[in-house]
């Protein structure tokens, strides 16, 4: 038995806000959608070979948390912190990790911490 793959699920205050957020910087697109009876509650989204679900925050049981954090490869990361700050995103400048990468931080509209890392050839 093996492992053959693995997709966070963000719990968001917002699916649809944080749809447009995924859609709008990391270009996921949507795979699969759940409505529940007044708004979007889950979605799957696919960008290459990388998933990520979104659900909603369980109003029941408010106890979740967003500490989960996100880590992306890009193979051009000048390019990506280029493209996010003319989209007007804060992001952190690029730093030299001592890992072997490039890398730089932003937060998506629930807090969740996303890294941007290109491998130094």
């Amino acid at each position: 038995m093996s492992l053959t793959g693995l997709v966070p699920i963000l719990k968001c205050s917002s699916v649809e806000r944080s749809l447009k957020f995924y859609k709008d910087t990391l270009r996921f697109v949507e795979i699969k959608t759940r409505k529940g009876e007044s708004e979007l509650e889950w979605v799957y989204l696919k960008s290459d070979n990388t998933y990520l679900m979104l659900e909603l925050v369980d109003k029941i049981n408010s106890r979740q948390s967003n500490s989960i954090s996100l880590y992306f490869y890009t193979d051009d990361i000048v390019s990506f912190h280029q493209y996010m700050s003319a989209k007007k995103y804060s992001i952190s400048d690029i730093e030299k990790t001592a890992f072997g990468l490039n890398q730089c931080v932003f937060y998506d509209p629930d807090g969740h911490k996303i890294q941007i890392g290109e491998i130094i050839k």
